[in-house]
C-alpha cells in the first residue's frame, strides 16, 4: 500500500547536512547522555537538532529538563529549543507511558513521528537511537541514507561483546562510522581493550569518557551539566566530528 509519508520522511532527512545515529548493541551504556550532550556541543557551532527514536525509554528530554507538553504546531511540529538544539521525541506522544509497540506498528509511529517534524533549516540531526538492531535500527537504514554512525561502549565483557557484533552489522552493511566512544570507563582501567576492538573493525578510536559517580546531581539544571568534565569530554569528540 503507497504511504506518502516515506517520500516525505526520506526528503526531510536528506535535507540534513549530517545524520549522525547514536549506537550502541546495548541498554545502559549511557547513549542517550552522550547524543544530548553531543547535540548541545554541535549547536555551539551549527544549527542542531535532537531526535530522540528510543519509543521503549526515552529520556533525552529528561536529560533537558523538558516536560512532557506537546510542541508547538504551525504546518507540522515545530521541535522545542532548547541550548540552541531543536527537539523532538516520542515522548511528547506518550506523556511519560510505556509504548509496547512492534514490528509496523513501531514503523508507522516512526514515519508519523519524522514527517509531522520541522526541522526547517537544521545542519546537523543527532538521532539517539534505541539500543539494538531491530526494527528501529532497519527503518533508519530504509528512509536516512545520509547517516554516519557514532557507536558506544563500556568497557565491560558484556558490552565489548556486543558492541562487536554491532560494528560487524555496520561494516557488513557498508555504512558510514564516525567512530567509537567508550564511556564509564573506571580510573583503574587502563586498558586498550576498546582501543583495539576500534583497530580491528578498521574504525577511529575517539576516546573514553570516565565513570563519574555524581553526574546525576548535576543534570538538574542545563548550565551545571554544560560545565561537567563530562560534557567537555563530549565537546572534544564533537570537535573530532566536524573535522
Amino acid at each position: 500500500m503507497f504511504d506518502a509519508r516515506e517520500a516525505l520522511v526520506r526528503e526531510k532527512f536528506a535535507a540534513f547536512k549530517c545524520i549522525i545515529p547514536v549506537v550502541s548493541g546495548k541498554g545502559g551504556v549511557g547513549k542517550s547522555m552522550i547524543s544530548t550532550a553531543l547535540s548541545l556541543a554541535l549547536a555551539k557551532e551549527r544549527k542542531t537538532g535532537l531526535l530522540d527514536l528510543d519509543f521503549w525509554g526515552a529520556t533525552a528530554h529528561i536529560l533537558l529538563n523538558i516536560d512532557n507538553q506537546f510542541p508547538e504546531e504551525e504546518h507540522g511540529i515545530l521541535p522545542e529549543k532548547v541550548g540552541g538544539v531543536k527537539f523532538m521525541s516520542v515522548a511528547y506522544y506518550t506523556q511519560g507511558n510505556p509504548l509496547p509497540i512492534r514490528g509496523m506498528e513501531y514503523t508507522d509511529a516512526f514515519l508519523e513521528l519524522a514527517a509531522v517534524t520541522r526541522w526547517d533549516d537544521t545542519e546537523c540531526l543527532v538521532i539517539d537511537m534505541p539500543p539494538g538492531m531491530a526494527d528501529p535500527f532497519l527503518d533508519l537504514l530504509k528512509y536516512v541514507k545520509n547517516g554516519n554512525f557514532l557507536v558506544i561502549t563500556t568497557p565491560s565483557k558484556l558490552s565489548i561483546n556486543i558492541v562487536s557484533k554491532t560494528l560487524e552489522i555496520l561494516k557488513e552493511q557498508n555504512l558510514k562510522i564516525y567512530g567509537l566512544v567508550e564511556n564509564m570507563r573506571s580510573p583503574e582501567d587502563h586498558s586498550k581493550r576498546i582501543n583495539n576492538l576500534a583497530k580491528s573493525y578498521d574504525v577511529p578510536y575517539l576516546g573514553y569518557i570516565p565513570l563519574y559517580q555524581n553526574l546525576d546531581v548535576q543534570l538538574e539544571d542545563l548550565k551545571d551539566f554544560l560545565s561537567t568534565d563530562f560534557f567537555l569530554r563530549v565537546k572534544k569528540i564533537a570537535a573530532e566530528l566536524k573535522a
